[in-house]
């Protein structure tokens, strides 16, 4: 068999499996918001990003973190995430929201774009975690008018 079929057939090979795996990422992103939208009808999404990467989340009674890809909605009231790959969800109350800003590294991670970079309090703890996104600052700007009405927010941030 001559060299340029055998190229042919590993390159068209690699082709295939490549498309079949944006495929996969299409498939399970879009089952993801279609699972979203169904648990929460009627709810108005202020922002939202599939494909996020959650850079670490600690998990509480666990010493592994939450990292991966998901589901991150921003709606009037709070900030959530559905992982894609697992039932593991995220719900941070805007209320419960201590710090908004975005940081290049985060938990060990360096991001390439700009994290969006929450700290919040949790059953009495102050936890943080990070998205990378490529609007973070956006998110940014959009949670603080959200929370522009916030008293107590206010006196801390201004």
């Amino acid at each position: 068999m001559p060299v340029w079929t055998i190229i042919i057939i590993g390159v068209t090979a690699g082709l295939l499996l490549f498309a079949f795996l944006i495929w996969m990422v299409v498939r399970i992103a879009y089952r993801t918001d279609k699972h979203w939208h169904k648990a929460n009808p009627g709810i108005d999404v202020i922002l939202s990003a599939n494909g996020a990467n959650c850079a670490a989340f600690p998990i509480p009674d666990s010493k592994s973190n939450l990292r991966g890809n998901g589901l991150l909605v921003l709606t009037e009231e709070e900030l959530q995430f559905w992982m894609w790959t697992s039932d593991k969800r995220l719900t941070i109350p805007l209320s419960g929201i201590t710090l908004i800003d975005t940081v290049r590294k985060f938990a060990g991670r360096w991001g390439r774009l700009p994290m969006l970079h929450i700290k919040f309090h949790s059953a009495g703890e102050i936890l943080e975690t990070a998205w990378i996104l490529t609007n973070a600052q956006s998110w940014v700007e959009e949670i603080k008018g959200l929370k522009s009405g916030d008293a107590e927010w206010l006196l801390k941030n201004d």
